[in-house]
């Protein structure tokens, strides 16, 4: 059987772009006004297990194809619906669920379209809870369809679904061909509107604009096209264009493995430099004076507020030749320049400092979590009234202590407030007129005596709050904390018995229970 012919698959715009656009920036390509059906759960519908013409619902996930890839959108490269194998099926993956959605909810709107073979909401296997996406059969493809061009982008639960034909095969979703990339989207644009942009370029298998963990949009996009000249046609056009007042970038979606090493390949040949603890009042042209030794510089700029044009202590600086970069970073970090210690090093992207903190975090974590492996222990059901010294006394006979801690619930605000402002409170001075001699030197007498203040006077201390009934008490090494181990858990203290154990971190403890 032959793929359904592309005119019956391919959807139509209500405001197309006209293809002979300018893409220079000039001019701005609105997507069309979002409009959406809606469907709502209603009391009356089936329920989960039963349809109305006698389907049974399957809601097991065994046999189902995995979702898609959150990093970019990956579809067949065909459009027939179900592969060559399966000529007399069709298959329409529905996503962006929300987890309120049930079969029943799905079967009301499909059924619309035409007879439903089999519904299935993809769950987790342990909780039972939707994964947000589900599969949608039918008898035949024409009414898959249809389903796909009127269906589309229709509100469930408040949220509009995206559906594309399922694909089974993972070779045939990540082959990537006709995948476009679209970044600097303004947020007001959604999966729908993106769809109905594009659509004038070639027939779109998928489309979806990324999106955070509150449904907010994070300004990038991905559309398949069928066909790798629907795709290129597309940038051609697009790229550089305005939509929504905000010029878009539109190009080629790279695989992320691709990505890594073009990087890693950028890295190693740096021109760009960051340099930072910059002395307020350095010019660009002193930045640049400071580099042309090491070569030819392109550029040379220091960050300033937008406001005040006041420098943030901050600037770039590149060269022409990766050497003289490289030179030019090696000889200049931490040396002086105008009573500054210079930090210089090859510039980054917002998203590498992110991975590079985050694993140095991650570093220092596993580094502190080794360093306590096995000598930090739990004690639970204290007493009120034991504190730190108590605690570390206790323990004390098992061996060497560095650290002992009850923990607490924050303590009050200290309210204390001394006689003489509650003097100043009470007994106020009647109002005199202004410029009375004697209620002149009152008035200064009393800002006199408020300015006298100890130099030295540490504020109060905060009063301890209440014992959670639990501390950590960490030794030396690990022998002494197993003798403490041995020798305190259930052991009766101040008429309760202690709970030992070695601490945990609390992602192990959750797996434990689990």
């Amino acid at each position: 059987m032959q793929p359904p012919p592309r005119s019956s698959l391919t959807h139509t715009l209500q405001t197309p772009i006209n293809p002979i656009m300018a893409s220079n920036g000039n001019d701005t390509v609105n997507p069309p006004s979002l409009e959406g059906l809606s469907i709502e759960d209603k009391s009356t519908g089936p329920a989960n297990n039963a349809i109305p013409n006698g389907n049974v619902i399957d809601t097991s996930v065994n046999s189902m194809p995995s979702p898609t890839d959150p990093d970019a959108i990956q579809t067949p490269s065909s459009a027939a619906p179900g592969g060559a194998n399966q000529p007399h099926s069709a298959s329409l993956y529905v996503g962006e669920l929300d987890q309120a959605v049930t079969e029943a909810m799905l079967f009301e709107l499909f059924s619309s379209i035409g007879q439903v073979a089999s519904i299935r909401v993809c769950r987790d296997a342990v909780t039972r809870r939707s994964l947000g996406y589900a599969y949608v059969n039918y008898n035949n493809t024409s009414d898959g369809e249809r389903a796909l061009e009127e269906l589309n982008y229709t509100i469930i639960k408040g949220r509009p679904c995206r559906i594309m034909w399922s694909q089974r095969d993972p070779l045939l979703r990540k082959t990537g061909q006709g995948n476009v990339f679209i970044k600097n989207l303004d947020t007001a644009i959604d999966n729908k509107a993106l769809h109905d942009t594009f659509a004038a370029f070639g027939n779109i298998l998928s489309c979806k604009v990324a999106q955070d963990e509150l449904g907010n949009s994070k300004g990038y996009g991905f559309v398949h096209y069928e066909t790798g000249e629907a795709a290129t046609n597309a940038i051609k056009h697009v790229n550089g264009m305005l939509l929504n007042e905000k010029k878009v970038f539109v190009g080629h979606h790279i695989p992320r493995k691709d990505r890594d090493s073009k990087f890693d390949e950028m890295k190693a040949n740096f021109t760009n430099i960051y340099v930072k603890n910059i002395q307020a009042d350095v010019t660009d042209d002193e930045l640049r004076e400071l580099f042309e030794k090491y070569g030819e510089v392109t550029s040379a700029a220091i960050a300033r507020d937008s406001e005040s044009g006041k420098s943030r202590g901050f600037g770039f600086v590149n060269l022409v030749k990766h050497e003289e970069a490289s030179k030019a970073v090696e000889e200049l970090n931490d040396n002086d320049f105008k009573g500054q210690s210079l930090y210089v090093g090859r510039a980054q992207k917002k998203h590498e400092r992110e991975e590079e903190l985050k694993k140095q975090h991650e570093a220092a974590r596993a580094e502190k979590n080794s360093k306590y492996q096995g000598v930090n222990l739990y004690v639970k059901n204290l007493s009120d009234d034991i504190g730190d010294e108590e605690l570390r006394e206790i323990f004390a006979a098992s061996g060497t202590i560095t650290s002992a801690k009850v923990m607490r619930d924050a303590g009050p605000e200290s309210t204390e407030s001394t006689e003489d402002d509650k003097d100043k409170d009470s007994k106020k001075e009647p109002e005199k007129e202004p410029g009375a001699e004697d209620g002149e030197k009152k008035e200064g007498e009393l800002e006199g005596e408020q300015e006298e203040k100890p130099k030295n006077a540490k504020p109060a201390k905060r009063p301890l709050g209440k014992s959670k009934g639990f501390g950590f008490v960490c030794f030396s090494n690990a022998d002494e904390a197993t003798k403490a181990v041995a020798e305190f858990n259930s052991k009766m203290v101040r008429g309760k018995p202690l709970y030992v154990a070695v601490a945990q971190r609390k992602d192990i403890r959750k797996n434990q229970v689990r």
